[in-house]
């Protein structure tokens, strides 16, 4: 959990993104037309450059398994090799966050990050996501969208151009709605047909892309259910709603781009030994959620109540119960911040608020202060009680209860006992925090889809993510023989 607050990254990003003298059309080497476009390849290799450790940070850092960043590392240069520019450099990295998403830098920065590497079946599908950006890149698409943010003087969308909303810090509740709307339609159709066209030429079946499409909808049909909402939510999603990508539309752009039926390898072995172990879910460098707990390896855990689902952010963590009560949870820098909690949560983090009820309270022996004001969200008023706890001398950490007033009342207790489970960790507490894994195996005659989630390592919607990540549909059953993705 990263403590930088947004206004920092976003100030930070700004600083480093210059604005260029180019103005007008470029050619765009993937595709041979001219676009608006105010940058120079200088400009996006720059640019490029300089966001790159802000893209690091937002998702946890790279995934720290050096042969799972050179299998993706190679299988993106087999893709450069065949494309319009095979002497360009690129970069690849793996992500560590379970977020499913991918996305492209101006100046050949590819990310995917390790959630969307545990949803693939094959390699072809990791290389057809991989090749679907190197087409945003020689497409110039990102480039366009951050000219079109510089012409607008928006320098701060720079980001939320590459991610693919202008929330970064919401990416851990949009899960794999984002990767699903980060461009207009027809740019995702032009980098369809790049990435169709790199995928046969490196020899991988082409339908992989296809396939891989229904995969993200249906993990993002997922989140929605897990997050309370109906799986048809994600068609709301401005993207969705105005610029579907359905698998008829990719099949057709397919045959379009190709003029022939695919052919390739699908290389589903070589994925799944690759993944065979990675890390799902919360990495423990960032805390990890179990059921109702959040627990950190710098020493610290808290309890949510019952009904609560917690999601485990880059900057903070979030429980929301479905009707409304939201808690967040997030860290603060200490310094400057003085031993007064009190002082500091009128001073420094609410100076402006109309606090009532402020006090001072003691948390299992840490200083501590409280006060609630209100305030109104798209839903309407709520109800705000706000907690800053001194953990140590260099960090604070701070809880953000908001409730419906009809329902202030009733959770009063409830989150009074959140309030008063934060505590430190022993030391085989700490140690003991270790992350879950996929588990790679092979289904026995006789095994279901509920028999073989029975082995998850989840609290619940086990066989619902079973089928998500095997590319299991509703009615479809595993084959004996066949291999399966675990969390274990």
């Amino acid at each position: 959990m990263i403590n930088l607050s947004r206004r920092q990254a976003m100030a930070g990003l700004a600083a480093g993104a210059l604005l260029p003298a180019l103005t007008g059309c470029q050619v765009a080497p993937g595709t041979g037309r001219s676009g608006f476009n105010l940058l120079s390849a200088d400009d996006e290799s720059k640019i490029g450059a300089d966001t790159h450790p802000q893209i690091i940070r937002e998702f946890g850092g790279a995934y720290d398994d050096p042969a799972v960043q050179a299998y993706v590392a190679g299988l993106g240069q087999r893709l450069v090799r065949v494309c319009e520019t095979p002497e360009a450099e690129f970069r690849f990295t793996v992500l560590d966050s379970p977020v499913v998403n991918a996305m492209a830098l101006p100046g050949g920065y590819i990310y995917v990050t390790r959630g969307l590497m545990a949803l693939t079946a094959n390699e072809a599908e990791l290389a057809g996501v991989v090749g679907h950006e190197i087409g945003h890149v020689l497409g110039r698409h990102t480039a366009q969208r951050v000219s079109q943010a510089q012409a607008t003087g928006l320098l701060a969308g720079i980001l939320g151009a590459v991610v693919g909303t202008p929330g970064v810090a919401d990416l851990a509740q949009l899960g794999a709605a984002a990767y699903l709307q980060s461009f207009s339609r027809e740019q995702e159709l032009e980098a369809d047909h790049l990435g169709f066209r790199y995928l046969a030429k490196a020899g991988w079946d082409a339908h992989a892309m296809a396939s891989m499409l229904d995969k993200l909808r249906d993990q993002a049909r997922l989140e929605a259910m897990m997050a309370g909402r109906s799986p048809d939510s994600i068609d709301q999603f401005d993207f969705m709603a105005s610029h579907p990508r359905t698998r008829d539309r990719v099949e057709a752009a397919m045959a379009e781009a190709l003029g022939a039926p695919p052919q390739g390898a699908l290389g589903t072995d070589t994925l799944l030994d690759r993944i065979d172990g990675m890390i799902y879910g919360d990495s423990p460098a960032q805390g990890v959620v179990r059921r109702q707990a959040f627990l950190h390896p710098d020493g610290f855990r808290f309890e949510v109540p019952e009904g609560f689902r917690m999601t485990n952010g880059t900057r903070a963590v979030t429980a929301r119960d479905g009707s409304g009560a939201l808690i967040v949870f997030d860290g603060a820098a200490a310094k400057g911040s003085g031993s007064d909690m009190l002082g500091y949560l009128t001073r420094v983090w609410m100076p402006r608020a109309r606090l009532s009820g402020a006090e001072r309270i003691d948390i299992n022996g840490m200083a501590a202060a409280t006060a609630s004001t209100q305030g109104r969200t798209r839903q309407g008023q709520v109800d705000i009680r706000l907690v800053a706890i001194r953990f140590d001398q260099d960090s604070l950490y701070r809880f953000t209860f908001v409730t419906p007033p009809g329902r202030t009342a009733r959770l009063g207790e409830a989150l009074r006992r959140t309030t008063y489970s934060f505590r430190r960790l022993g030391e085989d507490e700490r140690t003991g925090i270790r992350p879950l894994r996929l588990k790679v195996v092979r289904a026995a005659p006789g095994d279901t889809v509920e028999r073989l989630a029975e082995r998850m390592a989840l609290p619940d919607w086990r066989a619902e993510t079973l089928r998500a990540l095997n590319g299991l549909d509703e009615g479809r059953q595993p084959q004996p023989g066949q291999r399966i993705k675990l969390v274990v």
